[in-house]
């Protein structure tokens, strides 16, 4: 199930993208969001972009539920569908595809309608990196998250950014003296690691992501 949330939704035209694709769809309106029940499960950004052509913008989201083996799985899947583009609404960018079996961490802590809590948790943890990362154009906080990727493990995750063992060793100590953290206290090391986790699900805004109203080539 997959909901697409756009202020003025234009039923047919996702109907008419679903088609495209060669999945077979029901079509329903709730509210605000058009919502399609297709046969099979749309896993990649084709849906996305099939929509986008027919409505000619990108700024718009796809949250995409599980699948269901009957019909009374149906509501549970919208919920999840809902969830998913909750999540891909608050992400940057706000547009685009998300999976709901995809969310991992996210599923548990973007359960509400605000998502003000978890973006206060990842700021009081990453905040420091963050901020110095946009300012000296480092990457300390992509530098801690593929440290936690590979369990601390210092070769692979040296292998992993393409550094040598002493660069990755000079970053995580910047890490440490410009966050305040010490990696090697527990409370800290598992609160870095869900804010690492949280920061890489939702998206952290990259340059050169698309904003326009318009798709590329008119």
């Amino acid at each position: 199930m997959a909901g697409h949330g756009r202020r003025r939704p234009v039923p047919e035209r996702r109907r008419r993208a679903a088609r495209a694709l060669g999945l077979r769809s029901l079509l329903a309106r709730r509210s605000d969001r058009a919502v399609l029940i297709v046969q099979g499960g749309p896993r990649d950004p084709g849906l996305y972009g099939a929509v986008a052509g027919e409505v000619g913008s990108w700024r718009g989201a796809v949250g995409i539920g599980s699948l269901c083996e009957t019909t009374g799985g149906l509501p549970h899947s919208y919920e999840q569908a809902v969830s998913a583009l909750h999540v891909r609404r608050q992400s940057q960018p706000p547009y685009g595809t998300a999976v709901y079996e995809e969310l991992g961490l996210y599923r548990i802590l973007a359960r509400g309608n605000d998502a003000r809590d978890v973006t206060f948790f990842v700021r009081e943890w990453l905040g420091p990196l963050l901020d110095y990362d946009a300012t000296h154009g480092t990457d300390l906080v992509h530098t801690l998250t593929r440290y936690f990727d590979h369990g601390g493990n210092y070769d692979e995750t040296a292998r992993a950014l393409a550094v040598h063992r002493s660069t990755l060793r000079y970053r995580l100590q910047r890490i440490r003296e410009v966050s305040g953290r010490r990696l090697d206290d527990v409370d800290s090391r598992f609160n870095l690691q869900v804010a690492t986790r949280i920061w890489k699900v939702s998206g952290p805004a990259v340059e050169g992501n698309a904003h326009s109203d318009s798709l590329p080539g008119g």
